[in-house]
């Protein structure tokens, strides 16, 4: 690669050689270290490439060795600049061309982190959008310092960042803190344990509180479990006062969902004919240009793209996408479901809410499915028979009352 280039760059020659002696011509291009390459032997002749300054230095070889030396073709940008010295346009757009990839050589066209797993892209491009780092900026413009700082200010979890610009990119690499930054500090607040919806107690373990509810008893939603208050009762079992505490305990129900959902009764059938629209798109910026075959009339097409961005080199991006379009052509129409459809899709809606449960922590004593089917609805009813925990907390409204305080003035003599 480096060799043609150089070739390029200073000029080559494509040489046919004629003559008594051309063996020894090629010994004495050797030992003079005069640069031959691709030699073909024609049989009457020879064919080779030789370099400009070869040429020039050949012309006492040629004597000695009494071979003649044909020019067939001139290569290289010595000879295309001459050739096109009176084509002013052609000068103007390959310098243009260059001034342009070094314009857009000064900002930035990519944005790539690296080590995220807690924060998704869009949270971290959003976040350097608030920080006034994006797209099409100014590389001169980003304090990568300024930048790393702001993002461990941001976000505590962040414990590690590094952010470099290489090319027309923006690199960040971040270490997230897998175990947690402080300890939270424990909540004390006096409160209540009410039932946050009905059910049949099947466990009741006591840490702190009143019990308000017992193993077997059925509640209702807003009942209080556990109480806050605790009486402190004399020995004539008169309440002298009130404790107020944080209830804590472990409480489990039985208890009962259920969910109806309502199916269509006919379903939308996609069938494809075979036929595809292929073309390509390219944007530039703001701008974009689409090449594809029109679309005819009353027809249904569904489309698929492939983009990707243009780049020179690995860390050299460009504001250039590329991409291409698929386009398959498909006709829709309707028809009832079918009874096995049916079961299936209810199926399927079964599984999606005992998924939803089980990711609760709910344990699943029961399950039943109906299809609830006539000519104008269709309703999948899902009932389900749980034991999940049960219980929220809520805060004591606490009522003090202000008692005059008493003052006691008494004269001492002595």
């Amino acid at each position: 690669m480096l060799a043609w280039l150089k070739h390029y760059l200073f000029g080559y020659l494509s040489i046919e050689m004629t003559g008594f002696s051309p063996e020894r011509f090629l010994n004495m291009c050797s030992v003079h270290e005069i640069e031959l390459w691709k030699v073909v032997n024609c049989g009457h002749s020879y064919q080779l490439f030789m370099t400009v300054q070869g040429f020039r230095k050949v012309k006492p070889l040629v004597r000695k060795s009494k071979v003649r030396l044909r020019i067939i073709k001139k290569f290289g940008l010595p000879f295309f600049l001459y050739r096109n010295k009176k084509r002013k346009l052609y000068a103007a757009g390959f310098i243009s061309f260059f001034l342009i990839l070094y314009s857009l050589s000064l900002f930035i066209w990519d944005i790539e982190f690296d080590g995220n797993r807690m924060y998704t892209y869009d949270t971290l491009i959003k976040f350097c959008e608030s920080e006034e780092i994006r797209y099409g900026m100014k590389k001169s413009k980003i304090d990568c310092d300024v930048l790393e700082e702001a993002f461990r200010t941001k976000f505590p979890e962040i414990t590690w960042v590094s952010a470099r610009v290489s090319g027309t990119r923006l690199l960040v690499k971040i270490k997230e803190n897998e175990v947690l930054s402080e300890i939270p500090a424990k909540d004390e607040t006096p409160c209540d344990i009410i039932a946050d919806k009905g059910g049949v107690i099947t466990s009741m373990i006591v840490r702190n509180g009143v019990p308000m509810a017992a193993i077997g008893d059925t509640v209702e939603e807003g009942q209080i479990l556990v109480s806050g208050t605790l009486p402190i009762i004399d020995d004539s079992e008169t309440v002298i006062n009130t404790h107020f505490v944080r209830s804590d305990a472990d409480i489990t129900a039985r208890t009962e969902y259920h969910f109806t959902r309502q199916m269509p009764l006919f379903r939308k059938i996609d069938v494809e004919t075979g036929k595809v629209r292929k073309g390509y798109y390219m944007k530039a910026f703001r701008f974009s240009f689409m090449l594809i075959r029109p679309r005819p009339e009353g027809t249904s097409w569904k489309r698929t793209m492939e983009e990707e961005q243009l780049h020179l080199f690995q860390n050299f991006y460009l504001p250039i996408y590329f991409g291409k379009i698929t386009g398959e052509e498909y006709i829709s129409y309707e028809r009832p479901y079918t009874e096995e459809e049916k079961k299936l899709l209810s199926e399927d809606i079964n599984e999606r809410y005992k998924k939803n449960l089980i990711e609760k922590g709910v344990q699943i004593l029961e399950n039943h499915v109906k299809i609830l089917d006539n000519e104008s609805l269709c309703q999948v009813a899902v009932d389900f028979v749980v034991e999940e925990s049960l219980g929220r907390r809520e805060a004591l409204k606490i009522q003090r009352s202000e008692e005059p305080e008493e003052t006691n003035h008494s004269n001492e003599r002595n």
